[in-house]
């Protein structure tokens, strides 16, 4: 019996040991929690684009934020819905979030001025993606289409196809993008005098905007065989509107974009062209340049991302399942 006594002691002797280790580690452990300082130790990032609702900017995005995670921070993203004083306020949010970057398309490069200029006044970076503004020295970093260019293949591409013709520009004025674009095609068209451009619409980059706006200059009895939008999903938009109105096989539509959905028109000869950017590469890019700024190394001010035609002439050597 005392033997057994003696046993019972050394087992309670050694857990008692063992609890007290355990103990001792749990504080450790909570001292050091790995999670926790890695949690505290992360960057936070925000982004407000145009819109949510153009999957253009959710490719942007999504490439942002999987490099963001996979480097244990955090993206906070905003969707401002074309509404420029929403995204100034979001801005302002975000700083007061404590971010220490802010990836911005901008609905209105004129609006969002004194938000940027606050942000840059308390050290955040601004890396402005897919549009800029026009004084460049409030961005840490810009990457961008080369959009001058994507009207400019657009603009060839029909003097091409067709040796005169009346053109209805769709275009969003407040982003210089569009106007890049705009500029680019205009420009072109204009070293052909057989060309005039009939009106100039905007329409803020939307589909639900573009298809009525074409519909009522259908109805007007506008006269014009070739249209050419800041982007496919505008470009999307007039097709609907001319296929009611059985305009669709007269008239010459082309697009800045390469969406899978105008991929798919034009392999269906529907649609003529777009000129093709690349969201992945915009958003690889501006998310590289973010952490070198970061981690010290060079940044790159300016990037300027190829754009490549889309026609029926090239259209198998591209995916109409995604995008570029």
């Amino acid at each position: 019996m005392r033997l057994f006594f003696n046993r019972m002691k050394t087992v309670i002797y050694t857990m008692t040991a063992v609890l007290i280790v355990l103990g001792v580690l749990a504080v450790l452990d909570k001292n050091n929690d790995f999670s926790l300082t890695q949690r505290e130790s992360a960057h936070k990032f925000g982004a407000t684009y145009m819109t949510m609702n153009n999957p253009f900017f959710e490719v942007i995005n999504e490439t942002i934020r999987a490099t963001v995670e996979s480097n244990g921070d955090m993206l906070l993203t905003r969707d401002p819905a074309l509404d420029a004083v929403r995204q100034t306020q979001q801005i302002y949010d975000l700083i007061d979030e404590g971010v220490e970057a802010i990836f911005i398309a901008p609905v209105d490069f004129e609006k969002i001025i004194p938000a940027i200029e606050y942000g840059r006044e308390k050290g955040i970076k601004i890396i402005f993606v897919d549009t800029e503004i026009y004084n460049e020295s409030l961005a840490d970093c810009i990457v961008v289409s080369d959009n001058y260019y994507a009207g400019v293949l657009c603009a060839e591409y029909l003097l091409q196809r067709k040796e005169e013709g009346r053109v209805l520009l769709f275009e969003h004025p407040t982003t210089k993008s569009s106007n890049d674009r705009v500029e680019g095609f205009v420009d072109t068209i204009k070293m052909n005098g057989r060309f005039d451009i009939v009106d100039r619409l905007d329409y803020a980059g939307q589909l639900e905007i573009a298809m009525p706006l074409m519909i009522d200059e259908l109805k007007k009895g506008t006269d014009f065989d070739a249209v050419f939008c800041i982007n496919d999903v505008g470009a999307l938009g007039v097709m609907a509107a001319l296929k009611d109105y059985g305009r669709l096989d007269d008239i010459s539509v082309l697009g800045v974009d390469g969406a899978p959905e105008a991929k798919s028109m034009i392999k269906e000869k529907i649609m003529l062209a777009t000129s093709a950017q690349y969201p992945s590469e915009i958003g690889q890019n501006a998310v590289d340049q973010l952490y070198n700024m970061i981690e010290g190394r060079p940044v790159e001010k300016k990037i300027k991302v190829s754009v490549n035609l889309i026609s029926e002439e090239n259209i198998n050597e591209f995916s109409t399942k995604g995008w570029q």
